[in-house]
């Protein structure tokens, strides 16, 4: 009965030797799978930023490519011309802010209308 006893034992140990050696391995290996599906997460919640940044940066350089008009340099000298009683009446009735909201909503309205699924 003393060397049954002594085998299991002996077997035992084997087998608790051979788990201490295993586990850690299979410990390592399920972790560099979290590493991984969490690396795959930051990246499916980072790409649509990483595209939207691309778009944005795409569309400013587009606009600061387009050359200024001749036109923009002669309107201040235009405005000069005008007398004072008549800049004192268009500051009261904020003629510039409400020209320059005019005029945005003209530029926002063709730019709207040139993105094909929107205009």
């Amino acid at each position: 009965m003393e060397g049954i006893i002594a085998w299991i034992k002996g077997v035992y140990e084997k087998l608790s030797n051979i788990a201490d050696e295993v586990l850690p391995s299979i410990n390592d290996m399920f972790e560099w799978f979290q590493d991984a599906f969490d690396w795959f997460v930051d990246f499916l919640m980072d790409f649509p930023k990483w595209v939207f940044n691309e778009v944005c940066q795409g569309i400013v350089e587009f606009f600061e490519a387009l050359p200024v008009p001749s036109f923009f340099a002669s309107a201040s000298n235009a405005f000069s011309g005008i007398p004072p009683s008549v800049v004192f009446f268009a500051d009261a009735f904020q003629i510039g802010p409400g020209i320059t909201m005019v005029l945005l909503a003209f530029l926002f309205r063709f730019i709207i209308r040139r993105i094909p699924i929107i205009g």
